[in-house]
């Protein structure tokens, strides 16, 4: 009875293991900048989602009090814009938009992801890829 449940054990033990082994572990990160202490509003926020320095996920969020207008999401790499999205606010609102470039993407090791939205210049979000 012994060996046989020693076996069961060790069975499940390497099996889950296995399983451990073979599962991808994702990593996320959020940075949100601003607001009023409050709740989200006027914040910017930035969202990037992978693994490693394999980027599958880049998201950015704004609170836009302007109704009626085109409001910008702007995505730097390093300190340099690469992207622009242009998103139309027909009245006050959280607004949210993914990275229009290619994804998943493996970027270097240190790599600054920012955002800024033209409704709030002054926040900048970033996240740092790294190992």
């Amino acid at each position: 009875m012994r060996k046989a449940m020693r076996s069961i054990l060790a069975a499940a033990l390497t099996m889950g293991f296995a399983a451990a082994l073979s599962t991808p572990s994702y990593a996320s990160a959020v940075d949100c900048v601003g607001g009023n202490g409050t709740d989200d509003s006027y914040q910017t926020c930035t969202t990037v989602e992978g693994k490693g320095l394999r980027v599958t996920l880049w998201q950015t969020s704004a609170y836009s009090s302007l109704g009626g207008q085109n409001v910008y999401a702007y995505f730097y790499v390093n300190g340099k814009r690469v992207h622009t999205v242009k998103k139309y606010t027909g009245a006050p609102k959280r607004l949210a938009t993914n990275f229009p470039g290619k994804l998943p993407r493996k970027y270097r090791n240190g790599t600054r992801l920012c955002n800024v939205w033209s409704v709030n210049k002054h926040y900048r979000s970033c996240i740092t890829v790294h190992r």
